[in-house]
């Protein structure tokens, strides 16, 4: 066979399934931010598929979640929230894909803003990705796919909640409708409470604007609604849009597809 055509069928090959692996011939490092009420196990599978196919993939727990010890009612703000995100990037010595689910779109903004010279690129995965500074957590989950599915936490007397948590008898129909049952029974025994907090992160065309941004939406979704997804694209548009037929969960309901979406924008 002429060399040349041997290299495009290697560099064909490269690309595709092999044995239940999605192989890609360049390696890249992930990290994978989880939203709210979330922990690092919710990547378990995304983490596993990245991995295997020779990619650097790192998860955390961000304050409270997880295996964090914190009291979600104390966080207080997005720095405190956030931290070890930003810690882990002071850590590493190439840049990264940083991926961001539902609430922690908020924690990638604050990173892009703060540290994107760590961060090749930004990947919103039905993720909050504002156009202005002025939203607060309890306001962003008083949304149509929402009511009635969270309990809120109140501390020290105060008549404004500082955490909340999803209902268990209604995770399964807000957040995993698609999922598999044995990830609905993990997620049910996961889930904590997660801090309420000023949301705003004053970001500039300098910083969070220098970092490419892509928006994965799911079009299944009854958290953040498919209606309210769009808005947030069009008020503040990424370079692409993907979609995914997934619930709120994709990383639970349609991993494959979404690796090989992570791996298409890498």
């Amino acid at each position: 066979m002429d060399c040349g055509i041997l290299g495009i069928v290697v560099l064909f090959l490269l690309q595709f399934p092999v044995s239940g692996k999605i192989v890609d011939a360049k390696k890249h490092h992930f990290v994978l931010v989880h939203g709210a009420g979330h922990g690092a196990w919710c990547w378990y599978k995304i983490a596993n598929a990245l991995q295997q196919s020779g990619h650097q993939v790192d998860t955390l727990d961000l304050v409270s979640a997880g295996t964090s010890s914190v009291d979600a009612t104390t966080v207080g703000s997005v720095e405190r929230y956030s931290a070890p995100l930003i810690q882990m990037l002071e850590s590493v010595n190439d840049t990264v894909i940083l991926v961001g689910h539902s609430s922690g779109g908020i924690t990638l903004t604050y990173a892009l803003e703060k540290m994107p010279s760590r961060i090749s690129k930004a990947v919103y995965l039905a993720a909050f990705m504002f156009s202005h500074n002025a939203t607060r957590a309890r306001e962003i989950f008083n949304q149509p796919g929402t009511p009635g599915s969270l309990t809120l936490i109140f501390s020290n007397g105060s008549t404004v909640p500082s955490a909340a948590a999803f209902k268990l008898d209604r995770a399964q129909q807000v957040l995993y409708k698609k999922s598999p049952s044995q990830d609905v029974v993990l997620a049910k025994s996961l889930l904590k409470p997660f801090p309420l907090f000023d949301v705003a992160v004053n970001f500039t065309s300098a910083n969070y604007g220098h970092v490419p941004r892509y928006f994965i939406k799911t079009l299944q979704d009854r958290t953040i609604l498919r209606a309210r997804q769009e808005q947030m694209i069009y008020e503040n548009p990424p370079l692409q849009v993907l979609t995914l037929d997934s619930d709120h969960s994709p990383f639970f309901s349609t991993p494959l597809a979404l690796v090989k979406l992570l791996l298409s924008l890498a």
